[in-house]
């Protein structure tokens, strides 16, 4: 059974936090519990799979703008324009629109994972979500953090990366699971 957790019930996160739920707005509390973190391989999978549907729709526009030139008598290679701006609305509508509107990309969405704001456990408004966007260009551009982005997830305690930290964002799981023992109980 898959249940979407609200932020009163998630636990506090780390030693010494007090009872109550996660986000009740007080500067003690630091985010979610771990067990409601998103996976650092569930978000690998996330940006393959967002990858792969970027790739593919402009694979099909790129396609299509060729069989026009080709076979539609175009002089000049004007079609090729609609892959760039599909390129452009990728880039600056998808996923920021999606985290925004849905809480995350396809991707995210179907890996089970939702992007949040760490201060209170709401959506990202469209701005951050752009900005975190954005942070995530940039930081690919810049070699050394190209890697540290991804990375940094491993040894952060809440499990972001970079470009979460830049917009105070933090990625979580969607869909809980039981806990072992209450589905054994259940049985």
């Amino acid at each position: 059974m898959n249940v979407t957790p609200t932020p009163e019930q998630i636990p506090p996160a780390g030693p010494g936090l007090p009872a109550g739920p996660a986000y009740p707005g007080s500067p003690a509390a630091q985010g979610p519990a771990p067990g409601v973190l998103g996976n650092q391989g569930l978000r690998l999978l996330a940006l393959l799979i967002d990858s792969a549907l970027a790739i593919g729709v402009l694979f099909l526009v790129s396609l299509g703008a060729g069989l026009v030139v080709t076979f539609g008598g175009s002089s000049d290679n004007t079609p090729f324009y609609a892959t760039v701006l599909v390129a452009l609305a990728l880039l600056f509508v998808y996923s920021p629109l999606w985290t925004a509107r849905w809480g995350g990309t396809a991707g995210k969405l179907l890996c089970g994972l939702s992007v949040v704001r760490l201060a209170d456990g709401r959506p990202l408004s469209y701005g951050a979500a752009l900005g975190r966007h954005l942070a995530h260009l940039g930081m690919w551009v810049v070699p050394v953090l190209s890697l540290l982005d991804p990375l940094s997830c491993l040894w952060d305690g809440l499990r972001r990366c970079l470009h979460d930290k830049v917009v105070g964002s933090v990625v979580i799981r969607r869909r809980m699971r039981p806990a072992p023992a209450a589905a054994a109980l259940r049985s």
